[in-house]
Parts: structure tokens; C-alpha cells; sequence
């Protein structure tokens, strides 16, 4: 998820279910991603194996009751955003068709737009400014922002608020509160059931277990006023009738990281070796498998670049007299 993006959004960032009916191999073609590489790991919680890709995670050989455990955390549902042959609704009425067993679905709307101040709410939590169907709450202050709990870990619908800028080391000028409704069990699975857009699902739920409220002398909290900024997300989270989705949280910078951090040493040393003709003829002739994230950073280079041209000729000022064009900046991009 790009922190510049300029709509708030609501999005799927996390997904669970286990089959006890289904392989590996049969689930991973359920999730249309067979024709991505995916490696072997070791499991976790019981499993003794793992297939996995890009925070895409199919655990197996558990015990005979466990079945196959599939867990897409918040990079791996932007991975089968991007990548998979199928969509949400599909997906969802797989589940439900073969009635698997939902263990975990989170739905979070994204404030990019300063609609909701964390430090407000964090306030009106500890004075107890607002109504639930959950007694427990708590409040945390850590060098990564304000953190906001309603429902205790065991729950079947937790709602978490909290400042994901902060979290994610940004700039003090960059809005980024989120909103997540953690679901598990049958109410994960009656989630997907809603017939209704996913914003107005996501509002209909948060307005049953958490609002916001300004004091009232009617003796039924659940009948005061709401706050104007827990009005206004409500609002605005069911306006959202299209589930747009964010795409891969994968950038050309994370790309360079890895390459000259993780792997930057093996490289020089490659290049002293065999020459730069040489290393690049390896590259070339790899065997392992094209990681699709890879073929859309390219293309969206690509795309880049032109963008910053067609803006260089748009926006730049002729010399009087001079009507000769402008060369842009030189920009690399891979051909």
C-alpha cells in the first residue's frame, strides 16, 4: 500500500482458512496461482511443511485433523490482488461453497485524508467516550505511534485504530490512520456473506460494535450522538462501493535495498570473477522461474519514465528564440 495514496480506501489485509478436504497443490489453484513459483519452507504451529510465496503461505503435513492451512498476511492479499487469475468474490465463495473454515479476516479502512486524529481517539478510549459490545479496551504509546484496542485477543470481532504512518517510519506530514476490523470463525465467514458493497459492510459492522459518542443526558449510551470524525468515517466507508484494489506493496526502492544490502557482496564478487559481461550472461541464463512481482516493477519503470518525459516536455520553458527541443533528464530504465 503506497502512503501517497490520495482516496481513503477500504481493502482486505489479512485472510485464513483451513481445509480439511483439499491438497496443497488443489488450493493453490483455488487461489489462481499456480503459475507462480513457489518455494518450500518449514511450517509453522503444528505443520511440519510450508509452500510459500510472496507472504502467501500454504502449511501441510500437520496432523491428520489439521488439514491444509492457508494465511495471507496484509503483503500477501495485495500479492493475490496482483497476481491472481481470480478475485475476492471468487475466492470467498470457494470458501463457502466447500465450507471451509474462515479462521481469520481483517477489513481496514484507510485514512489518507486526516479524518480521524489517533491522539483524539486515544483520549476519548481512556476517558470512556464511546460505546461496544466488548468491555475490554486498551491504549498503547510506542516510538511506533498510538495503538488503539477494542475486543480482547480472543474475540470474534476485534477492532483495532492506529497510526500506520508511524508504524511505518513516514514523515510527520503523512496522514495514514487505519481502521481494522479483525474477524474470526463464523463471523469472518458471515462477512463475506453481507450483500452489500464492502464499504457499506464495513460501516454496518463498526457501527454494531464501536462508536465514538458525544455526552447526552439520555440514560441508553448506544443513543448518543456520534463524534463529527467517527460520523465522517462511517460515511465515508460506505461510500466506497468498489473494492479497488492497492496492489503489491512492492517498489523500486525496496528492489534496489534488497539487491545492494541482502545481496550486494555475492554480486561484486560474481562481477570480479566472471566481468560484467559475464555476470550478466549468468543473469540471463538463470534457471529458476520469472517472479511476476518482478515483470510489473519493470513495466512500472517503465511507465515511469515515460510519465517524467511527457511532464519534462509539459512543463518546461522555451528560451526565447530558441525553438529547438529540450533533451530530458537522462533517466535509466531497463530495456
Amino acid at each position: 500500500m503506497d502512503s501517497m495514496t490520495a482516496e481513503n480506501i477500504v481493502l482486505y489485509d489479512w485472510l485464513s482458512f483451513t481445509s480439511k478436504t483439499h491438497s496443497p497443490e488443489e488450493l493453490i489453484s483455488a487461489l489462481g496461482l499456480s503459475h507462480v513459483p513457489w518455494t518450500e519452507t518449514r511450517g509453522a504451529k503444528g505443520y511440519k511443511d510450508r509452500k510459500y510465496f510472496s507472504c502467501i503461505s500454504i502449511h501441510y503435513n500437520g496432523r491428520a485433523d489439521m488439514g491444509v492451512w492457508v494465511e495471507m498476511s496484509g503483503q500477501g492479499c495485495r500479492t493475490f490482488e496482483s497476481l491472481s487469475k481470480i478475485g475476492w468474490d471468487m475466492l470467498f465463495n470457494f470458501i463457502r461453497l466447500n465450507d471451509l473454515k474462515i479462521t481469520r479476516l481483517d477489513v481496514a479502512f484507510d485514512d489518507h485524508s486526516g479524518l480521524l486524529n489517533i491522539r483524539q481517539i486515544v483520549e476519548d478510549t481512556q476517558s470512556g467516550m464511546y460505546i461496544s459490545k466488548s468491555d475490554y479496551w486498551e491504549t498503547v504509546l510506542s516510538s511506533k505511534g498510538s495503538t488503539v484496542q477494542i475486543g480482547s485477543p480472543q474475540s470474534k470481532v476485534l477492532i483495532r485504530i492506529y497510526d500506520k504512518a508511524a508504524e511505518r517510519g513516514y514523515t510527520p506530514d503523512v496522514h495514514w490512520v487505519r481502521v481494522e476490523i479483525q474477524l474470526r470463525d463464523d463471523r469472518a465467514v458471515q462477512f463475506t456473506k453481507i450483500p452489500l458493497s464492502i464499504g457499506q459492510a464495513f460501516a454496518g459492522v463498526l457501527l454494531n460494535y464501536l462508536r465514538y459518542i458525544e455526552p447526552s443526558e439520555d440514560v441508553n449510551k448506544w443513543r448518543w450522538p456520534m463524534t463529527a470524525y467517527w460520523s465522517a468515517l462511517v460515511e465515508d466507508a460506505e461510500r466506497i462501493s468498489i473494492y479497488q484494489t492497492p496492489g503489491m506493496e512492492y517498489n523500486e526502492e525496496r528492489c534496489k535495498r534488497y539487491v545492494i544490502n541482502q545481496a550486494g557482496n555475492a554480486i561484486d564478487a560474481c562481477i570480479k570473477m566472471y566481468g560484467i559481461d559475464g555476470f550478466t550472461q549468468m543473469i540471463e541464463e538463470r534457471q529458476t522461474m520469472q517472479n511476476p512481482k518482478y515483470d510489473l516493477l519493470v513495466r512500472q519503470h517503465k511507465f515511469n519514465v515515460l510519465a517524467n518525459e511527457i511532464d519534462f516536455y509539459f512543463n518546461r520553458k522555451d528560451e526565447p528564440g530558441n525553438g529547438n527541443l529540450l533533451e530530458p533528464p537522462a533517466i535509466p530504465y531497463f530495456q
